[in-house]
């Protein structure tokens, strides 16, 4: 039984609306495998969770399961629609990643060829070469061998940091305020 558009779209939320009608024969044209792949992946999902919930549903109405909710499931009869609407879905996208994928092969590297190397950069004579950077953006100084000493490391930590913001400080007081109050309540009982 073929439904109309309108009540199919009614089962479904917007953004499965879209997924959808984009499996529509025009939109399809315009897809590229990239573009396929993913929107085959997330029907795929959607298909798969339409048809757990509707055989959780089922199990509930023949009182096989508790019930998830308090209202126990009665009929499934939607969600089945919905995994069928998206088992169809799915079947027009690999139709049409097959057709796309027979049209042009993907080229294959050869292994064996070992590719020309690059030549190296040489820099330029009679200039010094740019100290370099650590990560953090400063200039990285060379520690001297000579003495065997390093340079002292800064401290690590945002923790350090934070305990001169007043207001974490006021944070921490409030908190430990908190647990000792409870405390005491809980020695009363």
């Amino acid at each position: 039984m073929r439904t109309l558009p309108s009540k199919r779209m009614s089962l479904l939320t917007e953004r499965e609306a879209q997924l959808v009608l984009s499996s529509a024969p025009r939109n399809l044209t315009e897809l590229s495998p990239r573009e396929l792949r993913g929107r085959i992946q997330r029907t795929r999902r959607l298909m798969e969770k339409y048809q757990d919930q509707a055989q959780r549903q089922q199990r509930e109405a023949l009182r096989k399961q508790a019930p998830t909710r308090s209202r126990r499931a009665e009929s499934n009869l939607n969600t089945v629609q919905k995994a069928g609407y998206f088992a169809a879905t799915l079947e027009r996208f690999e139709k049409r990643l097959a057709k796309l994928e027979r049209k042009t092969p993907v080229r294959s590297r050869a292994v064996s060829a070992p590719r020309p190397r690059r030549a190296t950069r040489v820099p330029p004579v009679g200039r010094k070469p740019a100290p370099r950077k650590r990560a953090a953006g400063r200039i990285a100084k060379a520690s001297s061998p000579a003495t065997g000493k390093r340079a002292p490391r800064q401290k690590l930590g945002g923790a350090l940091k934070q305990q001169r913001f007043p207001s974490l400080k006021r944070q921490a007081q409030s908190a430990s305020r908190g647990r000792r109050t409870q405390a005491r309540r809980d020695q009363k009982r």
